[in-house]
């Protein structure tokens, strides 16, 4: 083999060594990249997950339920990462009280969910009390309206006929009792029968009764005293019949509009008396021995975090779902303020009078944080961290707490506040 064709063949293979030397080292970029891709995508799946940047506690099962243990076991409270870092002079001026989290004795409590409703007995329908055409009306649905308040107005011809008619029977009366008079002075000289005075006197009752009959009848489709006092002819004929609110509260339904016409059967409003609602509630068999008359329920909604309404149970249904083995339960709430709107969904905590440890927090030391419960664990030298705490409702100041923190760890309570404002000025 000739030199030159030597020296063909090792540019050959060197040219390859290099070849391949490329693919390796570009291979293992991408490699590098698609490490690099990953772990970021990682990190920001872990930060959508709820409070970014703190550890979320696991449960336990071994341990129990309830049981909360740290993320990592055996990490001292200064390796773990802190939300918030406040200096000493700040901390001093904060003035922040702490309380331990531990067990304590608490009523045994019964969890179910309800929806709200109106109570029966203070709904009232708005029927009219005569046949016509509206001609008005002057409440919407949604509104709150006071008792006697004209709803609405309806132009009806039995009001003008039956006012026609009263002008015709006050004018009767009047002759009538004019009639009597006469009859009485000519009876005590004789000139006429007892039998003849007493004909007169019980034509006047009659005229009389006709008379209040008529009158009664007015008051009931509108008119006041004073107009039915000044309806003295035709002129003063009205046919615009006024419905008024039988009882206050809010109009929860309306099935009227202008031109509309009516017969006596229709329903025009619904008027309730939201100041109290029912929670209707579904209890299994199994928790019919704590369902008893009077027993107290405590009453939260995700609308409104850290607020209880306090309600009893009013009724059971005896009959029970064949299919879900549930019965439904009343539970009487006051509801002055409104804050519970018919048709919201609410969870019921009822007492069942047995009692349990339970591990508990202090209510001071619960903040809100959109719609999550958090809580303040001091890491020391000014190091804090926000902890998200799932809560049952408990007895007094104290809430019975299901994850979030373990037994004998500390929460931050009187100021506690002020932590969860600072960390919103530093997340802006």
């Amino acid at each position: 083999m000739s030199n030159q064709e030597e020296s063909q063949d090792q540019k050959a293979v060197t040219g390859g060594f290099k070849l391949q030397r490329r693919w390796i080292a570009l291979a293992i970029v991408m490699i590098v990249a698609l490490i690099a891709v990953a772990a970021l995508m990682l990190r920001k799946s872990g930060d959508a997950g709820g409070l970014a940047g703190r550890p979320v506690p696991r449960v336990d099962s071994a341990a129990g339920p309830g049981t909360v243990v740290p993320q990592v076991p055996g990490e001292a409270l200064s390796a773990m990462p802190a939300d918030l870092t406040i200096q000493g002079e700040m901390v001093d001026r904060m003035r922040l009280e702490f309380a331990d989290v531990s067990r304590q004795s608490m009523a045994e409590q019964l969890r179910t969910s309800g929806t709200v409703q109106p109570n029966a007995y203070l709904e009232t329908p708005v029927n009219p009390i005569v046949s016509g055409r509206i001609t008005g009306v002057r409440a919407e649905l949604g509104q709150t309206v006071r008792e006697g308040q004209i709803l609405a107005t309806i132009h009806s011809a039995e009001l003008a006929e039956a006012q026609m008619k009263y002008l015709t029977v006050d004018a009767n009366l009047q002759f009538h009792v004019s009639q009597a008079k006469r009859f009485e002075r000519l009876a005590e000289i004789g000139a006429v029968s007892k039998q003849e005075l007493e004909d007169v006197v019980a034509r006047l009752r009659e005229h009389h009764a006709e008379h209040a009959s008529l009158r009664e009848k007015m008051l009931l489709y509108g008119l006041n005293e004073n107009e039915i006092q000044s309806l003295k002819n035709a002129s003063q004929v009205r046919s615009e019949v006024p419905v008024h609110s039988p009882i206050s509260g809010v109009i929860t339904e309306r099935n009227i509009n202008i031109g509309q016409v009516l017969t006596m059967q229709d329903k025009l409003f619904t008027v309730t008396d939201l100041s109290k609602v029912w929670i209707i509630a579904n209890v299994y068999e199994k928790d019919f021995a704590v369902m008893r008359m009077g027993t107290p329920v405590a009453i939260t909604t995700p609308s409104y975090p850290g607020v209880t309404f306090r309600g009893t149970i009013s009724y059971v249904d005896p009959l029970i779902d064949q299919q879900t083995r549930t019965a439904k339960a009343r539970i009487e709430v006051p509801n002055p303020r409104q804050l519970l709107k018919l048709g919201m969904y609410v969870d019921a905590m009822i007492s069942t009078g047995s009692m349990q440890q339970a591990l508990t927090i202090p209510k001071a030391a619960l903040q809100t944080v959109g719609s999550d419960h958090v809580v303040f664990v001091p890491l020391g030298d000014g190091r804090f961290q926000m902890r998200r705490v799932q809560i049952e409702q408990g007895g007094g100041d104290l809430y019975r707490v299901l994850s979030g923190v373990s037994e004998g760890e500390k929460v931050v309570t009187e100021g506690s506040f002020f932590l969860r404002a600072e960390i919103g000025r530093n997340q802006k």
